[in-house]
């Protein structure tokens, strides 16, 4: 019997998994009708999910935590079975030849960002506070000796409002996430200075995200719902899909913006403003693979400790939530079946790759790189 899921997402590249999993028919071959609803907001989607107007959503991964400590307008026991992509967010200042010839340089990045917070902090609009955008810039700040506070002051729009907001002039600098970068370089508002993947290599970005209570009411439909979205993970890093991902999320139902802005996230060739000066970045953004969905509670670790302060709980307390919500043990049950490569462990030292690396031989299983900008670790134990 087919079971009818109402899934929201939010129009970014990073959606491609259940968006692929919907219009190629994974999902359809594990009896799934996808019902997927396309929302503007972040909130939207934290609030629908809560109500169970939604049975799943492409949620951003810090979100299923913030919510089950209560953060927001709701609280709602959230889990996250399942990683959607990894990368994706990328740093876009207004039109400055300064910045752009040092793409991706944290270093000469971070001593701009200071310069301009001379007079106040640097105004950046973001989509979401309980954000890997968020939590990454403060990262990226306090690990290079500064106080997040003094140095930027966020503002929340949905990522395809943000180029608008940035032409306006009430931001100085967005991070968002792909295609909407590229729109602001291709409109000529703007010069990309830096990617996430720049300040961690293997940052989790967008998480399928459910509610505690359906999840274990409906496990075997979540198993197959996961099944479903790591077969559109691998069709996804197949080389000769990437024409035709495009033209699916290019769709006005889906992203509903131009191929080649699409594009440019899956090759790495990233263009840096009007000038039509490109700078690479391999590691960009990452959907596709056996890799990618794994939930390292590691990683759920390492966003309950980086934020906890900044969001005004416990640390021993958001750490314990974030273990409950990133769920390893579900994924490893979903994919038993499809003999799928796994991991063997369920938490591992964040940092410590900088290259790929093979770490389970039996299983072809790899990691990585998943190094931060500074060259630390962070080991969860």
């Amino acid at each position: 019997m087919t079971t009818l899921l109402n899934c929201g997402f939010i129009p970014l590249t990073d959606a491609a998994p259940l968006i692929v999993a919907h219009e190629l028919g994974f999902a359809e071959e594990e009896n799934i009708a996808l019902n997927l609803k396309r929302e503007n907001s972040w909130s939207s989607i934290r609030d629908k999910l809560a109500f169970g107007v939604y049975d799943a959503a492409h949620m951003l991964a810090p979100m299923p935590i913030a919510m089950s400590l209560g953060k927001g307008q709701v609280n709602s026991k959230i889990i996250a079975p399942m990683v959607l992509s990894m990368n994706g967010d990328s740093f876009v200042f207004k039109t400055n030849d300064e910045i752009a010839p040092r793409f991706n340089d944290t270093a000469a990045f971070i001593q701009y960002l200071v310069r301009q917070a001379t007079n106040g902090p640097v105004r950046i609009g973001v989509p979401f506070m309980h954000s890997m955008h968020v939590a990454l810039l403060r990262f990226l700040i306090r690990q290079s000796g500064f106080n997040p506070a003094e140095i930027v002051d966020f503002s929340v729009a949905p990522p395809f409002v943000l180029a608008e907001v940035l032409k306006s002039g009430e931001v100085d600098g967005v991070f968002v996430g792909a295609p909407w970068a590229a729109q602001i370089t291709d409109l000529g508002t703007g010069t990309l200075a830096l990617n996430g993947s720049a300040i961690w290599a293997a940052a989790p970005e967008k998480v399928l995200g459910v509610r505690q209570e359906w999840g274990e009411r409906n496990e075997l439909i979540l198993h197959r719902l996961i099944r479903a979205i790591y077969r559109a993970q691998l069709w996804i890093e197949r080389p000769n899909s990437q024409d035709t991902l495009c033209e699916i999320l290019a769709r006005s139902k889906y992203v509903g913006i131009q191929s080649d802005l699409i594009q440019q996230a899956f090759s790495g060739q990233m263009v840096l403003d009007a000038k039509g000066r490109v700078g690479h970045d391999p590691l960009a953004l990452r959907i596709g693979g056996t890799d990618v969905g794994f939930p390292w509670l590691s990683t759920a670790i390492w966003i309950a400790k980086n934020e906890a302060p900044a969001w005004g709980v416990d640390e021993k307390w958001a750490i314990e939530t974030a273990k409950n919500c990133f769920r390893p043990d579900i994924y490893r049950n979903a994919l038993m079946s499809a003999n799928s490569p796994m991991p063997d462990g369920n938490c591992k030292v964040e940092g410590s790759l900088n290259e790929r690396q093979t770490i389970n031989a039996a299983q072809d299983y790899y990691l990585g790189p998943d190094r931060f900008f500074d060259g630390s670790v962070f080991d969860p134990n």
